[in-house]
């Protein structure tokens, strides 16, 4: 095993030596107890809003417990199955059900090692839960591992499948490959040719001295081990570094050409690096003459075609792959902004995780001075690969790159939007967070529910009258109670007491034939209520407390049980 390999598993947290055979019984219970705590929580977050008191005692629960754990046995760590995760070989949770398996989730995304080490912040393990809970959707690149990366999680730590087959191979424990195959046989080969008698020297020949002799087997060593490919660099290299005749430079760089083709078409990555970083100094050499230096610029320039791009994407993703994330790194920086196109479409195609976010950083730092670039891209039809750009332009971080972001809003793809929208609610721009209004028309019940609970959540107070003219607006009754919960959140957690006459009006008008309208007004008037926290949403819950409607009841009585005692501190929102 590679150091690289080990170091990243240290980092990771799993130690790269052998479980001990005897298996602490009192260690094991203590890891089922968390890992029963965690379902609970991570159900908890799915039906819960954060600040509700249930959520919460899950939570704290799951944190003694865990702080506990890591305490007493060190880290937690845990083997991921289908639908099973073992903790020290032993069984700690079984779920066949896909559909609510928290194992299954984790697995579906690569992930086979989970580690907790000790100095987790409660923070960690919500936001590990945030994600995880909730069931993600099929595309490969809307994964669990691709939020845990962006959240930077710095105690909570994991290997993907592909880190296991890479330490078997460097570990030597995969069959013999093809390639060390055919050596073995040509050694074989070998010991079956019988042994030459020695030839006489003829006498009017003078024989070599001993010096003679190991000269000249050195030089038949050399001359069986040489790579042809490196005479053709050398000629290449010597033609194109000392010719100046246009036609005879322009058949030489021609073929220059064909052969960086070649190298990409046989995963020849370090020797095209090598050819490219050549070209890359010609161009800027002032004893070249402009017209000859701009041609091999134009070579460099047309290096990631769809070709090319197709045949790199294949040498990364290839089972046992050798080529390096140095050497792709070196190759995409020398290409730079002019093969800006063809990053971008081998960030569409990359399946490796790690290489993508490799990718991602050569982009944001060639588009740094000028995000512009990236806007021909942005219409993209791939999906991900624009979902991956807008990642690009976030972390590029300008005004420019902002407007680009935001003008993916009206996008037609939801999956766009939602990437959108999490860039958005990250942003610590003022300016963002007001194109947040923009979702409440989103033609997503789940994006515009998402961008109310952003919006409650921070607090933005110049959401409160967008809020309370969506609920006077004619759609506003079709739209799902959920998303309406949502709004009448909003509007308590952004307004004051002079909404209360509304709120009044809803809780506790009687409607005689619209029984099923008045139980749903009651609801979002405690929704609101329950948000505002003032004395006077206090004083009207607890009098709605003795409506005739037992489900009015119920719900009221749910909502103050949630309220801290005394009904917490007066809130101010903006005048209506």
């Amino acid at each position: 095993m590679s150091m690289g390999v080990q170091g990243r598993m240290r980092e990771q947290g799993f130690d790269t030596g052998r479980e001990t055979a005897a298996t602490d019984q009192r260690e094991v219970a203590s890891a089922q107890e968390v890992i029963q705590a965690m379902v609970k929580a991570a159900k908890g977050i799915r039906i819960y809003l954060p600040n509700n008191p249930v959520l919460i005692r899950f939570m704290n629960d799951l944190n003694a417990r865990m702080a506990k754990h890591l305490s007493q046995f060190g880290d937690y760590r845990l083997e991921i199955e289908p639908f099973i995760m073992r903790y020290r070989g032993a069984v700690v949770y079984d779920n066949p059900d896909p559909k609510d398996s928290l194992a299954f989730r984790i697995h579906s995304d690569g992930i086979r090692l989970l580690s907790v080490a000790p100095g987790l912040e409660e923070r960690e393990l919500q936001t590990f839960l945030s994600i995880v809970a909730f069931e993600q959707a099929t595309q490969a690149d809307d994964d669990i591992v691709t939020q845990l990366w962006e959240r930077n999680l710095p105690h909570i730590g994991y290997l993907l499948e592909e880190d296991l087959v890479e330490m078997a191979i460097e570990g030597g424990t995969l069959s013999e490959g093809p390639q060390q195959g055919g050596i073995s046989r040509a050694l074989a080969h070998l010991k079956k040719e019988p042994v030459l008698p020695p030839r006489p020297i003829p006498k009017n020949l003078l024989a070599l001295t001993r010096d003679d002799a190991a000269w000249l087997r050195k030089a038949r060593q050399l001359e069986v081990t040489r790579d042809p490919l490196d005479d053709v660099f050398t000629i290449l290299f010597a033609v194109l570094g000392g010719n100046r005749d246009p036609e005879i430079f322009g058949d030489f760089l021609s073929i220059s050409s064909k052969l960086l083709g070649n190298l990409f078409l046989h995963a020849e990555i370090g020797r095209a690096l090598k050819m490219i970083r050549f070209l890359d100094h010609l161009a800027g050499d002032p004893k070249l003459t402009p017209p000859l230096r701009d041609r091999v610029r134009a070579v460099i320039d047309g290096v990631l075609s769809d070709t090319t791009v197709a045949a790199l994407q294949e040498a990364i993703d290839a089972a046992g792959s050798t080529v390096g994330y140095d050497e792709v790194r070196d190759l995409l920086m020398m290409l730079g902004v002019p093969s800006l196109g063809g990053i971008c479409d081998l960030l569409g195609r990359v399946e490796k995780l790690k290489m993508r976010k490799l990718i991602v950083e050569v982009l944001v730092e060639l588009g740094r001075a000028r995000p512009e670039v990236f806007a021909p891209h942005l219409n993209d039809p791939r999906w991900y690969l624009v979902r991956n750009l807008v990642l690009v332009l976030s972390l590029v971080g300008t005004p420019k790159a902002l407007a680009m972001i935001v003008g993916l809003i009206s996008n037609k793809e939801p999956r766009i939007r939602r990437e959108v929208l999490g860039f958005l609610e990250r942003s610590s721009d003022p300016k963002a967070k007001h194109y947040l209004l923009k979702y409440l028309r989103d033609d997503s019940a789940a994006l515009r529910i998402r961008a109310l609970k952003i919006m409650a959540r921070e607090r933005l107070t110049f959401a409160l009258k967008p809020a309370i003219a969506l609920t006077q607006s004619e759609d506003f009754k079709l739209r799902p109670l959920d998303e309406k919960k949502a709004v009448y959140g909003l509007i308590g957690e952004l307004g004051n007491d002079s909404l209360l006459p509304i709120f009044r009006e809803m809780l506790l008008r009687k409607r005689w034939f619209q029984k099923a309208a008045q139980r749903e007004n009651a609801l979002l008037a405690v929704a609101g209520l329950s948000k505002m926290r003032s004395p006077g949403a206090l004083e009207l819950l607890e009098e709605g407390k003795h409506s005739r409607d037992p489900e009015v009841r119920e719900l009221i009585a749910e909502a103050l049980s949630s309220l801290p005692a005394g009904g917490g501190d007066s809130l101010e929102g903006e005048e209506v």
